[in-house]
């Protein structure tokens, strides 16, 4: 009996062993496959324009399994000397992990260079009144909506005016260059460049070949001429809209 029992002691030491060794191997083997990630040190806080300096920063490590797409949208530890001198564009707490869309940029390159050979910057007038500028961005798809012409108004001879423009129409989608001055997020803008200017008129992308306007910049130029270029209703469109 004596002798059944020292088996069976021995037997679940051996196991308790072996499982031990797995667990250890099993943490040793993550350590070594850690991916390490750029973070904020846990007593640093970082408002909008202040410089990223290199003792704000801690490195991160995550094991292998347990990243996920994080190394898609965040740099690695190993790039931290491009972060140091960027300046923050949201505010940052402590323990957070810096990602690509923290390192934007403002605009450098002069407009002109941005454009295709037969795209034109157009602008266009918006009404203060009726849009939220700042929740406008570079890069997104707006459309301008024409109300009916009020017949007794005195925006001019409603019957004058084109067809849609006195039965009102929704014109677009069209291309966001720019709002005001502004190239970059708001965020961005902020950041670099301090305070914002009027962002009364918004700079899309229009096509001209041979001498032509597309028709829709065509039919946009037509109401906003009827209208003695007064400030346009902006609808601003789904990131997932299909690119015109």
């Amino acid at each position: 009996m004596k002798g059944f029992t020292g088996l069976a002691i021995a037997a679940v030491l051996g196991l308790a062993g072996a499982l031990c060794n797995w667990l250890y191997l099993e943490q040793a083997a993550n350590t070594h496959n850690a991916v390490s990630f750029i973070g904020i040190r846990n007593e640093v806080t970082l408002n909008i324009g202040d410089p990223i300096q290199e003792n704000h920063l801690q490195q991160i490590s995550l094991p292998q399994g347990a990243v996920g797409n994080l190394d898609k949208v965040a740099p690695q530890w190993s790039a931290r000397h491009a972060v140091i001198g960027q300046r923050a564009n949201r505010v940052f707490q402590g323990g957070e992990i810096i990602l690509e869309m923290d390192l934007a940029a403002p605009a450098q390159q002069q407009l002109a260079r941005t454009l295709q050979p037969e795209e034109v910057a157009f602008w266009v007038p918006i009404d203060p009144r009726s849009v939220v500028s700042e929740q406008i961005n570079p890069g997104d798809l707006v459309s301008f909506e024409v109300p009916p012409a009020d017949p007794n108004g005195t925006g001019g001879n409603a019957e004058n005016r084109p067809a849609a423009a006195r039965d009102g129409e929704i014109i677009g989608p069209f291309r966001v260059l720019a709002i005001g001055n502004r190239r970059e997020p708001t965020n961005v803008q902020q950041a670099f460049r301090g305070r914002m200017g009027s962002e009364a008129t918004l700079t899309i992308v229009a096509s001209l070949r041979q001498g032509q306007l597309d028709p829709l910049t065509e039919r946009l130029s037509r109401v906003l001429g009827s209208r003695a270029r007064q400030g346009m209703i902006v609808l601003l469109h789904s990131a997932k809209h299909p690119v015109p």
